[in-house]
């Protein structure tokens, strides 16, 4: 909304105030990402699209839904921000405790071979070995075998807990990844997080609409934000968008089968076609588009080759 307005004209502290406003909700958006990467995302692209929409159309009635949208939005992230940090403390100490379990067992084992190996050594100074060659060799020969045997046990239990340790961290990161609600490289709702909203989804009726949007390769990186980018775009902020795997986008539509399809046809033109790559060049691809079931969501190969 511009404010390339006279001075002197009534209504420029009103078109000030709007986009003041409009500035603070995007501002508001920036914050809820920047606060917390690994929730905040879906917010500011579901604040971002809201603020869009609204310079559009700023009648006090849409400024004032908007108003009650936002407030929602912030409630919802600070709950999920806090579950989110709430499980990471609770992860991060159960990972610690196994962590320390694995090394008091390292210490207690090193003391168990360091007393093996003083007690060799002290055999072996307190040995008398034979004058003749043929017996001191037996003799030495028992001796470092003996060494040979606890030093590999010795490696082996060091290797075992060593393994034990990056599994246990493996599996604290897996944990902790659940947690999280944001594809790293779109800033979209992940695929966990969907399926987390679609089994949310009130029961009866014709169950979620939802839409499937798939592109005719692997979509690079660079590529991937420009589609999420030209997607949330098309939508309301109120309809949920994910990334789903790494060349498909869903869509949680939060409307009628009839209108999401009629729009997702609309849409399709926006989204397809020539993406820039980083190392120069573009990349021309193609998109359909399918509203599924989320029944057959759980059957990811179906989708692919549908």
């Amino acid at each position: 909304m511009s404010t390339n307005l006279p001075e002197d004209d009534p209504l420029k502290p009103l078109h000030t105030a709007v986009n003041c406003y409009l500035a603070t909700i995007q501002s508001v958006a920036e914050t809820l990402a920047r606060a917390c990467p690994a929730v905040g995302g879906p917010y500011r692209h579901r604040i971002s699209r809201l603020r869009t929409r609204l310079a559009f159309d700023a009648n006090p009635q849409a400024m004032e839904a908007s108003r009650a949208v936002v407030e929602a939005e912030m409630a919802e992230f600070a709950d999920r921000t806090a579950m989110y940090v709430a499980r990471h403390g609770v992860e991060l100490r159960r990972g610690l405790a196994g962590l320390e379990e694995i090394v008091r067992t390292l210490a207690q084992r090193q003391d168990f071979y360091g007393a093996r190996l003083r007690q060799f050594a002290t055999q072996m100074q307190a040995a008398e070995y034979p004058a003749d060659p043929e017996h001191l060799a037996e003799v030495v020969g028992l001796q470092a075998a003996g060494l040979l045997s606890c030093v590999e046990s010795m490696t082996h239990e060091s290797q075992s807990l060593a393994l034990r340790m990056r599994e246990e961290l493996e599996q604290v990161e897996r944990r902790l990844s659940e947690a999280e609600i944001t594809d790293p490289i779109t800033g979209l709702m992940n695929r966990r997080e969907m399926e987390r909203r679609i089994a949310e989804y009130p029961a009866g009726g014709e169950g979620p609409v939802l839409l499937l949007f798939v592109f005719s390769e692997r979509l690079p990186d660079e590529v991937a934000r420009q589609a999420g980018t030209r997607l949330t775009a098309q939508f309301r902020h109120n309809d949920l968008i994910a990334r789903w795997t790494d060349r498909q986008f869903l869509v949680l539509f939060m409307g009628s089968r009839e209108t999401a399809c009629s729009r997702s046809g609309q849409i399709v033109p926006w989204i397809a076609g020539s993406y820039s790559l980083d190392r120069g060049g573009t990349i021309d691809l193609a998109v359909e588009v399918r509203m599924v079931d989320a029944a057959v969501l759980a059957e990811p190969e179906m989708l692919v080759a549908r």
